[in-house]
Order: structure tokens, then C-alpha cells, then sequence
């Protein structure tokens, strides 16, 4: 029964590992096009941000991606339980919906819901993992909605 257990854990580890790359490819186009839409999308028609801002905003979504894609979660899929990790990143995913502007919500988001996801039938901490799934799905929307009434109701 133990063996069954660890095969199926490192299974899950396994494939967590080969979503890294893709995943953090998807959460940065995500995050750019958000930036985009952020940048140069305005419900009135003008927009008072530059090029300059944008890019500013897609350093900042890079260096992010780079340390939680880069770093922190394949530091965590070596762990025996991924859902403290995957709940912290979750959360953070949501509380930077308040600065939604910096493109990190989906970069934190994605991160914890990869974790989650690799830790969600694991012996310990599925419960958290399976809660920061959904907050990290939370996180993202919250954040689309939070974008879509930034650029409607711009002044």
C-alpha cells in the first residue's frame, strides 16, 4: 500500500515538474495581455499610460515569474507536501488583485494552483492544496473583473 502511495506521488511530482515551463509561459502571456488591456485600453477612449509604463509592468511580471516558476515551486515540488506552499501563493495571488495593475496576480496564482494541484491527493496537506485551488481560480477572476471595471470606468 506504502509503494502505491509514493508511486503515485512522485507520478503526480513528475508531471507537475514537466507543467512548470508551460504553465509559466501561459501565467506571463496571461499577465502581459492583462497589462496590455491595463496599459492602453481605456473606456473613454484616451489612455494616460505610456509604452514606458508597460514595460515597466512587464519587468515587474518577469522578475516575478522568474522566482516563482524559477525558484519557489520547483523548490516546493520536492517537498513531501505542497499545500502550504500552494495556499501562500494562492493567497497572494489574491491579495495582489489590490494592486492589480502589477501584473502579479496571475504569476502568483498559477504558481499556487500548480502546486495545489500536484499536491491534491497527496497523504498530507491535500485539504490546502485543494483550498488553494480554489482560491487561486478566486485570484484570477477577481483580478479579470477588477480590469474590466478599471478599463470601463476610467475618467
Amino acid at each position: 500500500m506504502h509503494h502505491a502511495v509514493v508511486a503515485q506521488e512522485s507520478g503526480q511530482g513528475a508531471a507537475a515538474r514537466r507543467l512548470v515551463g508551460p504553465i509559466a509561459v501561459a501565467a506571463v502571456a496571461v499577465a502581459v495581455v492583462m497589462a496590455a488591456i491595463g496599459t492602453f485600453v481605456e473606456g473613454n477612449g484616451n489612455s494616460n499610460h505610456s509604452t514606458g509604463d508597460f514595460l515597466a509592468v512587464c519587468a515587474i511580471i518577469a522578475v516575478g515569474a522568474a522566482v516563482v516558476f524559477g525558484w519557489v515551486v520547483p523548490k516546493m515540488l520536492d517537498r513531501a507536501s505542497q499545500g502550504i506552499p500552494a495556499l501562500v501563493l494562492a493567497v497572494l495571488g489574491l491579495l495582489t488583485v489590490v494592486v492589480f495593475w502589477s501584473g502579479l496576480p496571475p504569476i502568483f496564482a498559477a504558481g499556487g494552483g500548480l502546486l495545489a494541484w500536484a499536491g491534491r491527493d497527496a497523504a498530507h496537506g491535500r485539504g490546502l492544496c485543494r483550498a488553494a485551488l480554489v482560491i487561486a481560480v478566486l485570484a484570477v477572476v477577481a483580478d479579470v473583473l477588477v480590469l474590466i471595471g478599471d478599463t470601463t470606468n476610467s475618467i
